[in-house]
């Protein structure tokens, strides 16, 4: 199917957090799902107005200042929606402005280089057909994304409106999110605050690392649950939320994640039990955008952690 609708207008007032932030830059984090150079494009042929001015002085490098209403028209979209696939799909919550799902182990969230169909993005459009366009045509609904073999709770936006006020709360962190992880080795502390800058690799450009050179700040705090043989099962609580964070900032501390064939965490006889990384996102807690309530979703270890907990033991 291909979109060839025009988006719903949007408007937004700048926050102090938003003051003195080139317009285009503003918008890029509200739609995350649009290239900067697209955004800036869309600003020339006048979709942008700032406090109900448009032309030639709302500019791409225009600094936004609290308080100021930005209104957004944004233009045709080309690229073809996700394909609807009939993937099955386990709902923890749902309701009229967004849902929860169990992400299973292998399932890619939206389509990218390398898989054009079998995503979670594919299984949406099939079981709710037009959500949350935010982050593109591609990635109906997703708010926040899981690693490929990373199984737990993921969260989806059915409306843009719903999926803006759920990014606020992601970037100003007050979204808690807490993950179950089997790391290998005894870790010594029983709680700690990994702070580490992180960036993409020099040797491997689709890995992370830590840069202390060119590196965003990243924090994971974590807990020791139960220490195990040989290996140790902890609780991860990200306090941001970088790209393959918790992998990373376990390999730093040298107990990476077991069965992370990405950051050396593959110990061979222990793959036919969990094949992929050990790493569940168990929990998430958010305060609902329109009821105002705090809504906490979580579920439990599947199978094959459970497994490699139980032969751990």
């Amino acid at each position: 199917m291909s979109d060839e609708l025009r988006l719903y207008d949007h408007t937004f007032e700048a926050t102090p957090g938003d003051h003195m932030d080139r317009l285009d830059v503003f918008l890029v984090r509200k739609f995350p799902g649009y290239s900067r150079s697209n955004l800036a494009r869309q600003i020339k042929e006048g979709r942008v107005a700032v406090n109900g001015r448009t032309g030639k002085k709302i500019r791409p490098g225009l600094r936004i200042e609290n308080g100021d209403v930005v209104q957004v028209a944004l233009g045709q979209r080309t690229e073809p929606y996700a394909r609807p696939e009939p993937i099955p799909l386990r709902i923890l919550h749902e309701d009229a402005w967004l849902l929860l799902i169990d992400k299973p182990p292998g399932l890619t969230v939206h389509p990218g280089a390398g898989e054009s169909g079998g995503t979670l993005a594919n299984a949406l459009a099939y079981h709710f057909g037009q959500l949350s366009r935010v982050q593109g045509p591609l990635r109906p609904g997703i708010v926040h994304r899981l690693d490929k073999d990373t199984s737990g709770v993921i969260l989806v936006a059915k409306d843009d409106q719903t999926h803006h006020a759920l990014a606020t709360q992601f970037r100003e962190r007050t979204v808690k999110k807490e993950y179950l992880a089997v790391v290998k080795g005894i870790v010594e502390l029983d709680a700690d605050l990994i702070s580490a800058p992180l960036g993409p690799d020099r040797r491997h450009p689709t890995m992370m690392a830590v840069r202390l050179d060119i590196g965003r700040a990243s924090e994971t705090y974590y807990e020791v649950h139960e220490r195990l043989r040989g290996a140790t099962w902890v609780r991860c609580f990200p306090r941001t939320g970088r790209t393959h964070q918790i992998r990373v900032h376990m390999a730093s501390i040298r107990h990476p994640i077991i069965s992370d064939h990405v950051y050396r965490g593959i110990l061979r006889a222990l793959r036919p039990i969990c094949p992929r990384q050990a790493l569940h996102a168990r929990r998430i807690t958010f305060r609902h955008p329109h009821s105002g309530e705090m809504l906490t979703v979580e579920y439990p270890v599947p199978d094959d952690i459970h497994a490699l907990i139980e032969h751990l033991r």
